[in-house]
C-alpha cells in the first residue's frame, strides 16, 4: 500500500521526466513501477540475512496450544505462516494470523534464537486467565462472542482465531528483522531482548511479533541464551519491588519467599544491587544456589521458618514469590509501615470463575480489604508489567555485573525437545530458568568476549 502523498511524489517526478526525455510506454512502465517498488521499500523494507539464518522463510515453526488442558495433552509443534507486512483478513479459513502481521508502526519483527519458560505457560495451556486475558487481546471481536458458535462458520472463526493457536513462551532474545516505521532506535541486525505481554502470542517459534514497549538491546556481556532467561522474572520483580527498593523504609532487609526458582533468583540479586542484605527459604535442594548468591538461607524442609525468621532482625520488605504466604502471616516480621508484595493475586483467577466484568469487581473488593485489616504494613500485589525503561535498567545491572543468569546446564534444551522441557518445568522446584535453543545457530550459544561494561 501506498500513502497519497508518495504518489503524487512519483507522478511529480514521472512529469518531470517526460517532459523532459520521449519515452515509450514500455519504458514509462518500467520506469513507474521502478519508483513504485522504491517508494514501497522506504516505507518498510525486510532485511535479509544471507548465509547467517536469517532470510524471511513463507513459513515458521511455533509451539502452540489449539484448546485448553494438560500441557502434555495440548501442546503441538505448527508450523503457521510468517509474519509478514501484508494484512490478512481473520475471516480468512488460512492460518495466516491477522495478530500476528507487522502492520503497526511501532511493532517489531524478531528472528528468535533463544527462548525461556516460565511457570505462567503452564497455567495458560491449562485455561488459567482466559476469561481476562480474551477481552485484553481484541476487546471489539469480544463483542462477537455470541456468534461464536452460530451458523456463520467464518464469523465463529473469526472468534475463535482471536483466542487460538496461542504460541506459548514469554521470553525471547534475538535479532531485528523488520521494525514498523515509526521504530526509531532498532533496527534490522540488532540483537534484542524482551517478552510478548501474557495474553498475546509468545516466543517458541521461529519469528516472535512484539510491540517496541516489549523489546530492547540485550545485555551486551551475555549470549542469547542467557539473556533469554531474564525478560519475564526481571520485569514482574520490578513491577513488584521497584519503588520500595528506591525509597526503602527502614533497614535495607528484605525477605523473599522461594528463592531458587527464575524470579527468586533474580529478586536476590536486584535487591542485593539495591543494597539490601537478603534472607530467602528454600528447599535442601535449592540452597546451594542461594548461598552463591550470598543469600542468608533458610531451609523450609529442615527448619521451623518462623523461628528462624522470629530470631532475625524484621524486615522492610517481604517479596513472596510463591504465593505461601498472607499479609497477616507476613506482619509478624514486618517493620511498621513495610510492604508485602505477593505474586499470588485473585484477578484471573476471579475472572475464571466470575467473568471478566464481575471478576474484576471481586479481585478490587479482596484488595480494599486486605488494605483495610490495619495490620501497619502495605499489601501488595507482584505481575507482569511491560516497561522498556525496566528492560534497560536491567540490561546496565547486568553489564555491570550486578546480576548473572542462574541456568543450570542441564536445564537447556533445543527446540525439538520443548515438551521435554515442560516436563521438567512440571516437576516443581526448577532451579533457576529452563532455557530453549530455538534457532540452532552458532550465535544463540555464543558468548560475547566482554566480562563488564559500565554505563553512563
Amino acid at each position: 500500500m501506498i500513502c497519497r502523498n508518495c504518489n503524487h511524489s512519483i507522478k511529480a517526478k514521472l512529469g518531470n521526466v517526460l517532459t523532459s526525455r520521449n519515452i515509450g510506454f514500455k519504458d514509462f512502465k518500467k520506469y513507474f513501477e521502478k519508483n513504485i517498488q522504491k517508494e514501497r521499500d522506504t516505507f518498510q523494507s525486510w532485511a535479509e540475512f544471507q548465509g547467517r539464518g536469517f532470510v524471511k522463510p513463507q513459513y515458521t515453526n511455533s509451539w502452540v496450544i489449539n484448546e485448553y488442558g494438560e500441557i502434555d495433552d495440548v501442546l503441538k509443534s505448527e508450523i503457521l505462516n510468517t509474519p509478514t507486512n501484508k494484512q490478512t483478513s481473520i475471516l480468512s479459513a488460512h492460518k495466516a494470523y491477522f495478530q500476528q502481521a507487522v502492520r503497526s508502526p511501532n511493532e517489531v519483527l524478531v528472528k528468535v534464537h533463544a527462548a525461556s519458560l516460565n511457570p505462567i505457560d503452564i497455567r495458560l495451556a491449562n485455561g488459567y486467565g482466559s476469561n481476562l486475558f480474551n477481552l485484553q487481546r481484541n476487546f471489539v471481536f469480544k463483542m462477537l462472542s455470541p456468534f461464536e458458535k452460530s451458523n456463520n462458520v467464518e464469523l465463529g472463526n473469526a472468534v475463535n482465531r482471536q483466542e487460538f493457536p496461542l504460541v506459548l513462551g514469554r521470553d525471547f532474545s534475538g535479532t531485528v528483522v523488520d521494525v514498523g516505521v515509526q521504530v526509531g532506535d532498532l533496527q534490522p541486525g540488532d540483537e534484542v531482548y524482551g517478552a510478548p505481554n501474557v495474553f498475546a502470542n509468545g516466543s517458541l517459534t521461529d519469528y516472535c511479533r512484539v510491540d517496541l514497549d516489549h523489546v530492547v538491546q540485550k545485555p551486551a556481556v551475555l549470549s542469547h541464551l542467557e539473556a533469554a532467561s531474564i525478560p519475564y522474572v526481571g520485569l514482574t520483580t520490578l513491577s513488584a519491588l521497584r519503588k520500595h527498593v528506591l525509597r526503602p523504609r527502614g533497614a535495607r532487609n528484605a525477605l523473599v519467599l522461594g528463592g531458587s526458582g527464575g524470579i527468586g533468583t533474580f529478586a536476590i540479586q536486584y535487591l542485593q544491587a539495591h543494597g539490601f542484605s537478603v534472607t530467602t527459604t528454600c528447599s535442601t535442594h535449592g540452597l546451594a544456589v542461594c548461598k552463591k548468591l550470598n543469600a542468608d538461607c533458610i531451609d523450609y524442609k529442615e527448619e521451623d521458618v518462623e523461628e528462624s525468621l522470629a530470631a532475625r532482625s524484621k524486615y522492610s520488605i517481604v517479596y513472596d514469590v510463591v504465593g505461601a504466604s498472607s499479609p497477616e502471616w507476613a506482619s509478624h516480621f514486618l517493620i511498621k509501615g513495610g510492604v508485602y508484595v505477593s505474586l499470588k493475586n485473585p484477578v484471573a483467577n476471579m475472572t475464571d470463575k466470575y467473568g471478566a466484568f464481575f471478576g474484576l469487581q471481586g479481585a478490587a473488593m479482596d484488595f480494599v480489604k486486605k488494605q483495610g485489616m490495619n495490620l501497619d504494613i502495605k499489601h501488595e500485589w507482584g505481575f507482569y508489567k511491560p516497561d522498556r525503561q525496566g528492560l534497560l535498567e536491567i540490561a546496565r545491572l547486568i553489564d555491570g555485573g550486578a546480576i548473572k543468569p542462574v541456568i543450570d546446564p542441564n536445564n537447556i534444551f533445543g527446540y525439538d525437545d520443548v515438551p521435554k522441557a515442560f516436563k521438567e518445568l512440571s516437576k516443581g522446584h526448577t532451579k533457576g530458568k529452563i532455557v530453549i535453543n530455538v534457532s540452532g545457530l552458532p550465535e544463540a550459544t555464543q558468548k560475547p568476549n566482554i566480562d563488564k561494561i559500565i554505563h553512563l
